[in-house]
């Protein structure tokens, strides 16, 4: 059964939430994540990027921000910073992209790309993309309708 993006959404956070490391999970747009108040660090911001059908699949793709709060008095946090995201971001990826998990394919296939930044708290971590890819179902007779269709079809 193909899920829905909420559906999909669903199980992306609630695996956030229960990592034993994240403090914050938010599922915005990037202007409602620099609005939000109260973030305890380490943050996943998941934020939905576009939706692709090809042929009877159907690709949704959202971009996953991990970060830290960055200690300004130690000069290798960042790094530490860094090296923690990644790994959060390897777990998401091994949970997901296991053959095993029922609901959808992960494509484990992405780049970490790091980064700094001062903002109202100066943050640390990665950014990736990640790709999930269903079966699309395609069952004209599933299609909610208020009248009869079989007018315009070519049969």
């Amino acid at each position: 059964m193909m899920l829905s993006l909420n559906q999909i959404k669903q199980r992306l956070v609630a695996f956030f939430d229960g990592h034993s490391q994240i403090n914050t999970v938010i599922y915005a747009d990037d202007f409602d994540f620099a609005a939000y108040p109260d973030i305890t660090y380490k943050v996943v911001h998941i934020q939905p990027v576009n939706s692709n059908i090809r042929g009877n699949e159907i690709i949704h793709q959202f971009k996953l921000m991990i970060a830290d709060i960055e200690d300004p008095n130690n000069q290798g946090s960042e790094d530490d910073i860094y090296s923690d995201c990644e790994l959060i971001a390897n777990d998401f990826l091994a949970f997901f992209g296991d053959d095993d998990y029922p609901d959808f394919l992960m494509d484990t296939n992405t780049t970490y790309q790091k980064f700094s930044e001062s903002g109202t708290d100066r943050t640390a971590g990665v950014v990736f993309t990640a790709s999930v890819r269903q079966t699309r179902e395609i069952n004209p007779c599933t299609i909610p309708t208020q009248a009869n269709l079989s007018g315009i079809t070519s049969n």
